[in-house]
C-alpha cells in the first residue's frame, strides 16, 4: 500500500460516507481492486475519523445548540440531544450484535452487493414516499422516530447497507420530511462514528503511537509505506472529501431526488455480486 492508495481510499471514504451508497462496500471494492485484498476493519474505521472531523466542522452550529441544550436553557437543543441519545441506544445494541457478521463480511464481496441492493430499494421507497407528502421537521420528532432510526443504523454500516441511506430512509418512513431526516442522520453520525473509531480505531492507533508492530490481523500488505503516514494521509483526504459530500447531499435532499442514488446502488450491488461470485 502506497500514498496514492491512501489518497484514493480517503477520497472514497469521504465521498461515500455521506452519499447514501455505503462507504464500507466501496472501500472494500477499491481495496480489492488496488491491492487484491481487504484492509483490516480497524483501518476502514480509522478513515471515518476524517469524516467525523468534516461533520463537526459543517454542523458546528447544531453541535453548539445541542451543548446549550445539555448545559444551558436551549429547549430545542435539549430535545435534539435527547433524540440523539435515544437513537444511540439501539445503535449500540444492534452494532454489537452484528459485529462478528460485519467482520466476516469483509471477505465476501457478494454480501456487500446484496445489501447494496437493499439500500437501493430503501432509497427508492423513501424517495417515492417523500414525493407524496411533506413530512414533519426536526421539531416534530418523537422518541419512536429516534429509536427506529437508531435501530436501522445499528444494523447497517459495515456490510453494504448504507448508514446514511438507511437512516434517511427510515426517517422518511417514520413521517419526517426528507431534509429533516437527512439532517438528523448527519448529526447522529457524529456520536456513532466517534464511538466506532474509539472502539475499533484504537486497536490500530495504539501500536502505531507506541512504535509497536501491528498484530497479524491488522498488518498492512508487505512493502507498504509506514502505516502511520498512510493513516494520516487517508484521514486528511477523507475529511476534505467528506465536507464536500455533506454539503452536496444536504442541498440535494431539499427535494426528493434520491432516485439517482438508488439506481447507482442497484448497479454497484450487481457488480459486487458478480465479482464476489465469479
Amino acid at each position: 500500500m502506497n500514498l496514492l492508495h491512501a489518497i484514493l481510499l480517503g477520497l472514497v471514504q469521504g465521498l461515500t460516507e455521506f452519499l447514501p451508497v455505503s462507504s464500507t462496500a466501496h472501500l472494500t471494492l477499491v481495496e480489492n481492486l488496488l491491492m487484491g485484498r481487504s484492509m483490516p476493519l480497524a483501518f476502514d474505521v480509522l478513515l471515518h475519523v476524517g469524516t467525523l472531523l468534516a461533520l463537526c466542522v459543517y454542523f458546528r452550529k447544531e453541535i453548539a445548540q445541542v451543548l446549550r441544550g445539555i448545559f444551558g436553557g436551549d429547549a430545542e437543543g435539549r430535545r435534539l440531544a435527547l433524540w440523539l441519545f435515544l437513537a444511540m441506544i439501539p445503535t449500540g445494541v444492534f452494532a454489537l450484535a452484528t459485529k462478528s457478521f460485519k467482520e466476516a463480511a469483509k471477505g465476501h464481496l457478494w454480501l456487500y452487493g446484496v445489501f447494496l441492493l437493499l439500500t437501493a430499494s430503501l432509497l427508492y421507497a423513501a424517495n417515492e414516499l417523500s414525493k407524496k407528502r411533506e413530512g414533519r421537521d426536526l421539531g416534530g420528532m418523537n422518541a419512536l422516530d429516534a429509536l427506529a432510526i437508531g435501530s436501522i443504523q445499528g444494523l447497517g454500516g459495515g456490510f453494504g447497507l448504507s448508514r446514511s441511506g438507511s437512516t434517511i430512509a427510515m426517517g422518511a418512513f417514520r413521517g419526517l420530511a426528507l431534509p429533516a431526516s437527512t439532517r438528523f442522520s448527519f448529526l447522529l453520525g457524529i456520536p456513532t462514528i466517534a464511538a466506532a473509531a474509539l472502539v475499533e480505531g484504537r486497536k490500530l492507533v495504539q501500536p502505531l503511537l507506541l512504535g509497536q508492530a501491528l498484530p497479524a490481523d491488522m498488518a498492512f500488505p508487505a512493502g507498504s509505506a509506514h502505516p502511520a503516514i498512510l493513516c494520516a494521509v487517508g484521514v486528511l483526504v477523507a475529511a476534505l472529501a467528506g465536507y464536500g459530500a455533506i454539503g452536496l447531499l444536504d442541498r440535494f435532499t431539499q427535494k426528493p431526488r434520491l432516485g439517482g442514488f438508488a439506481l447507482y446502488c442497484l448497479g454497484a450491488g450487481a457488480l459486487l455480486i458478480f465479482l464476489g461470485l465469479r
